[in-house]
């Protein structure tokens, strides 16, 4: 998966995040890895592979979300809820790397992976962000990606699929960001 054009359109939103908040300046590596281990762990409830607990484990790939009320009704839209919170882990990601000066990603299968083992690098990976000395950052965020473009596959997502959900998030968080999110 090459998610290589995605770099600069992330960092037009995060430039305008940056403005729009005055955040000019101010270290947000920590709530940048707090916010991504956030979107990673709704992706993972949204897979629901690990509930041992319940019956369904099936991932939630359907769901249906009111986008307008009006007094004649009201206007439905379907959308995938576990594709959803990977673009927002995607972006998170992607904003991430870019604070770190990785802009070019050459994606290589890290191997096989039982999905919690899985999920478990990448929170790892995440959680160490902030304190990664700064001539390990580059490999640390390739690893990341690594194993998030891996998730993705093992949801059984495509490079086709992921840029077209990153590109309408990417105009809904701007949006967001017009309308005071």
């Amino acid at each position: 998966m090459n998610l290589n054009e995605l770099f600069p359109v992330q960092k037009k939103l995060d430039e305008h995040i940056i403005q729009e908040h005055n955040l000019q300046g101010k270290d947000l590596s920590k709530k940048k890895a707090v916010s991504l281990l956030t979107e990673l762990f709704e992706c993972v409830n949204e897979a629901r592979f690990f509930k041992f607990w319940s019956e369904n484990q099936k991932p939630r790939t359907k769901d249906v979300r009111i986008s307008n009320i009006r007094e004649d009704g009201m206007d439905t839209e379907f959308f995938n809820p576990l594709l959803e919170e990977y673009i927002d882990s995607i972006h998170f990601t992607l904003s991430n790397a870019n604070d770190y000066g990785y802009h070019e990603h050459e994606y290589k299968d890290p191997g096989s992976y039982d999905l919690n083992n899985l999920v478990l690098g990448i929170a790892q990976l995440i959680a160490t962000l902030p304190y990664v000395r700064k001539e390990n950052q580059h490999k640390n965020i390739e690893m990341l990606f690594n194993y998030l473009i891996k998730l993705g596959y093992m949801f059984g997502f495509n490079e086709e699929t992921v840029k077209q959900a990153y590109y309408e998030k990417n105009q809904v968080n701007h949006q967001r960001q017009k309308n005071g999110y």
